[in-house]
């Protein structure tokens, strides 16, 4: 008799040579093998007369890998020691059946490799060793010319071992029978209910894994079914909708074979004895180091108990089978009639997927009756922003009730945080707005809590309430004196740059809005200006973007800098028209706003016309004309800083340089380059100066000059900016105190050159 290999998984026991055999349920002859149980090998020879099968299984694993062998695979500690098995798997990426025989597929790929020969074929072989509490794990994917497979071996205490710091795998003891076994663990009444429903026989027989409600928990049970005699006859129909049998209880909570929950990982599916309807592990860290582990949101109290056919973990309470997914259950529950017929006009239905994991919060129809009635008829339509109102309610991961211990967060679809909170009632609440009034209903592909509120997030409020909400005040007050107050909440798909309240306070600020208070059109202007088509988060902007707004087509430019100095690389400051942004993501209904520290000002010059209209730099205009510069100051489709000296300035010049500065173009211009900085460097993006790490920012004169800020100073090198951010179409102006003049070096130099000084 040959087994067949996908029959096999092969054991061996350590040093000590003592082979077992882990056989799937399958018969032979006579002998009928029992269902995944662990066999001594001697004992299956005693039945089987050939175990060539097997002997062929071994002689495909790569035996030169390290990994496959248990004295060289690297650091295996405990899993070195006695009492531990080894379990190989081997899977191919071509094992998923495609309705073809093997030998179809063999002489496919026979015919294959003839017609396309692959000359630069090899084998390539990666292996990979980790360890858990239970187990090491050695995976090694082997790619023969295109063919890959993976092996993988477990190392982990044999059947009845469990693993001890210090101590290896120790043995836990006599094991009992799974029935004796549920007697011992304050779970006599699980037990007493499998010997009434007659299973006593399967559950003495076979090997299960069993999920045993505590004997509280399954009081409690069947109290809440007793109190369903009370109610009135319509909820206590769609109660027993629900209802289970004896029979079907017991195997809900029941799964053949061996199940270890330290093998288990988060959102993990097993299938049980129930017409194989889902139990679904989740696993959530505490604040101790311990685990929380739920089975269909029912936590586990204490898990692994081994007996000599099974392993029983203990719940504190009922594991509800799921056998509808989360759109069934919404369809068909009375209380969620609204909320059905509100997502149903969104794009949710199409993104829940019947393989995924989802908590949804379901604000039930009394919850709907408690928005005004016009809000009420834009969420059931699918208006006034319900898509993103709805998302708010949903979670793309598993939320079990039992895992909210007082204060909790999470975060939902949207990547929005949820904050959930268990009261010293017991009572849970989202957001601390809405109450969860029935929790955990399970379904094939999450869990529903019902609420009793409907939350309203900001991405589902208007611009103008977001505005309220955070107290821009003096944006809302601007906004609304401009009658703009409809039109900005009416946005759809658009970027709003809100000044802070502090913003407003500046002698330029309030300048402005005074000639605004004479001419009303130029508050709709500046309003607008702070206003860009199209939701722009910030992890969507780029360095010298330009912007279009509201404000007549006028732009606003975005600049990100790294301002650590260690970590250059790393963007973490970014400005608007050099206001610096300083509050980013915030959602409204449509729209995306970014807090700014200044008002936003259109730019209306370029730096050569602010150089020409400003009286303070009369020697530099001078200086300037004829130049190169002044030429290259003049185009729109530059991104320069210009660091320009005042009059004031070139008066402490040594008279001797500033006349060579008036008439010899050639070294003015040379001189004037060292003032031109190739990028638009914002105050806001100049980082402290700290011992040992320096910026430098290179000039269109092709050298560097050293930038940092030193308290409330920009320092450029040896002088100081006196005035920052005046703003132009072309790039930005700040005046310095300094010019910075390149001088011949004492010391001869290597094909001579130029140092630059600062005067």
């Amino acid at each position: 008799m040959i087994l067949p290999k996908e029959h096999i998984r092969v054991f061996y026991a350590d040093r000590y040579n003592k082979q077992c055999v882990k056989i799937y349920g399958t018969s032979y002859g006579s002998f009928v093998l029992p269902q995944k149980r662990y066999l001594c090998l001697d004992h299956v020879q005693k039945k089987l007369r050939t175990l060539s099968a097997l002997d062929k299984y071994e002689q495909s694993w790569p035996k030169d890998d390290s990994s496959m062998n248990i004295h060289n695979c690297l650091n295996l500690g405990t899993f070195a020691q006695k009492n531990v098995c080894i379990e190989r798997e081997e899977s191919t990426d071509d094992d998923e059946d495609d309705g073809r025989g093997d030998d179809e597929k063999r002489n496919a790929t026979e015919k294959q490799e003839r017609v396309l020969p692959d000359l630069f074929s090899t084998s390539i072989r990666l292996s990979n060793c980790f360890e858990s509490a239970n187990k090491y794990e050695c995976v090694t994917k082997v790619n023969n010319h295109g063919i890959v497979k993976t092996f993988t071996v477990r190392y982990k205490c044999c059947y009845g071992y469990r693993r001890e710091p210090g101590k290896g795998c120790v043995k836990q003891g006599d094991m009992k029978s799974l029935l004796d076994t549920l007697k011992d663990i304050d779970a006599r009444e699980f037990r007493h209910l499998i010997k009434s429903t007659g299973m006593e026989q399967q559950f003495s027989d076979g090997n299960y894994s069993l999920f045993a409600p505590t004997d509280d928990a399954l009081n409690d049970y069947n109290e809440k079914l007793a109190e369903m005699n009370n109610v009135d006859l319509a909820r206590r129909r769609r109660a027993l909708k629900y209802a289970l049998s004896s029979k079907d209880l017991v195997l809900s909570h029941a799964v053949e074979g061996f199940i270890d929950i330290g093998d288990m990982i988060n959102e993990q599916i097993l299938g049980s004895e129930n017409n194989n309807s889902t139990i679904r592990i989740n696993i959530y860290p505490t604040q101790t180091q311990e685990k929380l582990i739920t089975a269909n949101c029912a936590r586990i109290k204490k898990s692994n108990v081994l007996s000599n056919n099974g392993i029983i973990h203990t719940t504190e309470g009922i594991v509800a089978p799921a056998t509808e997914d989360i759109e069934t259950i919404i369809r068909n529950h009375p209380s969620l009639t609204n909320f059905r017929k509100a997502i149903e006009n969104t794009d949710i239905p199409k993104h829940i997927k019947s393989d995924g994991h989802y908590t949804v919060f379901a604000p039930t129809d009394a919850a709907f009756s408690k928005l005004d009635e016009i809000q009420k008829q834009k969420i059931l339509h699918g208006t006034g922003c319900a898509d993103s109102i709805l998302k708010f309610h949903f979670t793309a991961h598993t939320v079990c009730s039992s895992a909210i211990l007082g204060n909790a967060t999470t975060h939902n679809v949207e990547g929005d945080i949820l904050n959930l909170e268990r009261t010293a009632e017991d009572e849970l609440f989202l957001e601390e707005k809405a109450k969860i009034i029935e929790a955990d209903i399970m379904a094939t592909n999450g869990v529903i809590h019902l609420i009793d509120e409907i939350i309203i997030p900001d991405a589902g409020t208007y611009i103008g309430n977001v505005l309220k909400n955070q107290n821009f005040t003096k944006f809302q007050e601007i906004m609304e004196k401009a009658g703009l107050k409809d039109e900005i909440n009416a946005l759809g798909n658009a970027t709003v740059f809100v000044p802070v309240d502090k913003a407003f306070e500046t002698p330029e600020a309030k300048q402005m809005l005074e000639d605004a208070e004479r001419d009303p059109q130029l508050l709709k202007d500046i309003v607008r200006y702070h206003v860009v088509q199209g939701m722009l988060q910030s992890n969507d902007m780029n360095n010298n973007m330009k912007l279009e707004t509201n404000g007549n087509g006028k732009q606003l430019r975005i600049n990100l800098y790294s301002t650590l100095p260690l970590f250059t690389n790393v963007v973490n400051r970014a400005t608007a028209n050099c206001a610096r942004i300083i509050g980013f993501d915030e959602k409204a209904c449509g729209s995306v706003i970014h807090q700014v520290n200044k008002v936003l000002v259109p730019p209306t010059q370029s730096i050569f016309e602010m150089i020409h209209s400003n009286a303070k730099y009369s020697t530099l205009r001078s200086i300037l004309s004829g130049t190169e510069v002044e030429k290259i100051l003049q185009e729109n489709n530059r991104s320069l800083t210009f660091l320009a000296p005042t009059d004031e300035t070139f008066a402490a010049l040594d008279e001797k340089d500033k006349k060579v500065l008036l008439e010899n173009k050639e070294k003015a211009n040379i001189v004037l380059k060292n003032h031109v900085l190739t990028e638009v460097l914002c105050c806001a993006g100049v980082g402290p100066q700290s011992w040992g790490f320096s910026s430098y920012v290179s000039t269109l004169g092709n050298n560097n000059v050293e930038v940092g800020r030193s308290g409330s100073q920009i320092r450029i090198n040896r002088g100081v900016v006196t005035s920052c951010d005046n703003v132009a179409t072309n790039g930005v102006l700040h005046t310095i105190n300094r010019v910075l003049l390149p001088r011949q070096p004492q010391v001869p130099t290597i094909g001579g050159g130029f140092i630059l000084f600062d005067i």
